[in-house]
């Protein structure tokens, strides 16, 4: 989906993007064949097909999603690069409530394609309104 030589907050902004359509698919595309992506109060889940999966479950539940990010900070490195953002992801749920949490990720980038994506939260903190 993503190609090399843009770099890794481009990568990101574009992965945060895609997710208008909530297409398991296309946010797939963004990792690599080996890529991670770690919600912290679950286990990881790893390889492509695993996250697009993943995705296919998660996203079920939802018909919205949006992410604002609030500060971010980034390094490059030869061929990628790491970016850390503090954001607000909220999710609007089937049933109409609005699901809003405050997050710090972390991006690992490599030709321009996610390797791994951590994401710390608190659980419990997660706010439902609608």
């Amino acid at each position: 989906m993503t190609e090399t030589g843009i770099g890794p907050e481009d990568v990101v902004a574009r992965f945060f993007a895609a997710w208008d359509g909530l297409d398991p698919a296309r946010l797939a595309s963004f990792f690599a064949e080996d890529g991670t992506y770690h919600s912290m109060p679950l286990p990881p889940v790893v390889g492509r097909d695993r996250i697009h999966a993943y995705f296919t479950d998660f996203l079920a539940r939802f018909t919205a999603a949006d992410f604002t990010v609030h500060h971010q900070a980034s390094s490059a490195t030869e061929g990628g690069g790491v970016v850390f953002n503090e954001r607000t992801d909220e999710m609007r749920l089937r049933s109409g409530a609005l699901v809003r949490v405050r997050v710090a990720g972390v991006f690992e980038i490599r030709d321009g394609l996610i390797t791994a994506w951590r994401d710390y939260f608190d659980l419990g903190a997660t706010r439902g309104e609608g």
